[in-house]
């Protein structure tokens, strides 16, 4: 075998070389881990694959529609239109929707957030007597209780701009939660 001879100071530079692109990469791995501590989200690769083909569509609704539904399946389906509306009190899901909005475009973002307002209370309007029911039921458990106040760390816990753009949807949460309760 034919070697080279390497010039001086060239096994250093590699060394170095290598030594930094290590920590490099452990650095990258530790603060994925902090944000995503049970590893890489499946959901957010979900949500790439269904926001995609939306992204283009210039109605902000029909742009939700067409994301939510590759997402979850058809919405005319009150078990997956329910699955959108409980997983907003997911904490792990809060942080994958904050890396949405956060890496939507510009001129979309605030549209968006103000159509998944709509959606939400459209949802809201949409509930008939039993799922309300089902829902204050749901949120009146221990287990719903636990689940609202850790969404609500999770999400107080977001940048202060954040928050505040997203008020809108925070607001019909908030409303169907109240309105959920008293119907049992």
């Amino acid at each position: 075998m034919l070697r080279m001879p390497m010039k001086p100071g060239a096994k250093r530079t590699l060394a170095c070389t290598g030594a930094g692109a290590g920590i490099f990469l452990l650095l990258l791995g530790f603060g994925w881990l902090r944000f995503f501590p049970q590893g890489t989200p499946q959901d957010l690769l979900r949500d790439i694959r269904a926001g995609i083909p939306a992204r283009a569509l210039k109605d902000p609704d029909a742009r939700l529609e067409a994301y939510l539904t590759r997402r979850y399946g058809p919405l005319s389906d009150p078990a997956n239109r329910q699955r959108v509306f409980l997983e907003f009190f997911d904490p792990e899901r809060i942080k994958v929707l904050q890396l949405i909005v956060r890496h939507s475009p510009d001129e979309q973002r605030q549209a968006n957030i103000d159509a998944m307002a709509r959606w939400i209370a459209a949802y809201r309007e949409g509930l008939d007597p039993i799922e309300r029911a089902g829902l204050g039921a749901l949120f009146q458990t221990p287990e719903g209780q636990a689940q609202l106040r850790r969404a609500t760390a999770q999400y107080n816990a977001q940048d202060v701009r954040y928050r505040g753009s997203t008020t809108p949807v925070i607001s019909q949460l908030l409303r169907t939660i109240n309105e959920v309760e008293q119907a049992r």
